[in-house]
């Protein structure tokens, strides 16, 4: 399947960024891979309305990369994605666009570069009601393209939960719109 911006992840920021760009790219095929179901059903029902198409149950597992390039992603139910750009809009531990082990904490559908504490005897507080120091992890960027091995993955971007540190979502979303030609 080919589509001129595939979304991974249909959760808040996914569709919110789907509805945005659908909205100020007329022409513009736009599908969002969703693993599961997302708690804001308008954002949904508004890109459907708009033209977008939405795969259920459709979690983005592998990637196929060029040169600082994504060429296409590949799902858990081997569908192949093309797409002229990729927005990562995954979210993180708990809907698994972050993962980890005893080496660290990775991202697992493009290897993306992730900003975690390396001493894991930090990643959390002893109060439960406390800010949790890995709810800050996350996918490193430059502007909104996501980075790996220090290096820009060209038409790759990122919004949402999967960005470090404290995110704004709407802002996130805003500046991805903004940056995807």
């Amino acid at each position: 399947m080919k589509y001129d911006i595939c979304i991974i992840g249909g959760g808040m920021s996914g569709t919110k960024a789907g509805v945005a760009l659908l909205s100020r790219k007329k022409r513009a095929s736009v599908c969002i891979l969703s693993a599961g179901r997302t708690l804001n059903p308008t954002s949904r029902e508004e890109f459907k309305r708009l033209g977008g198409d939405i795969f259920d149950n459709c979690r983005a597992v592998s990637s196929v990369m060029g040169e600082n390039r994504v060429q296409a992603v590949v799902t858990d139910n081997d569908i192949r994605v093309e797409a002229s750009a990729f927005v990562l809009s995954t979210g993180k531990f708990f809907s698994r666009g972050l993962l980890s082990d005893m080496d660290g904490v990775y991202e697992p559908v493009f290897g993306a570069d992730v900003e975690f504490e390396a001493d894991r005897s930090a990643w959390s507080s002893e109060d439960f009601f406390d800010p949790q120091p890995f709810e800050s992890f996350g996918v490193r960027t430059e502007g909104s393209r996501v980075l790996k091995d220090g290096n820009v993955i060209e038409n790759l971007y990122a919004c949402g939960e999967i960005l470090c540190g404290v995110v704004d979502v709407d802002k996130s979303v805003r500046e991805v719109c903004r940056n995807i030609r």
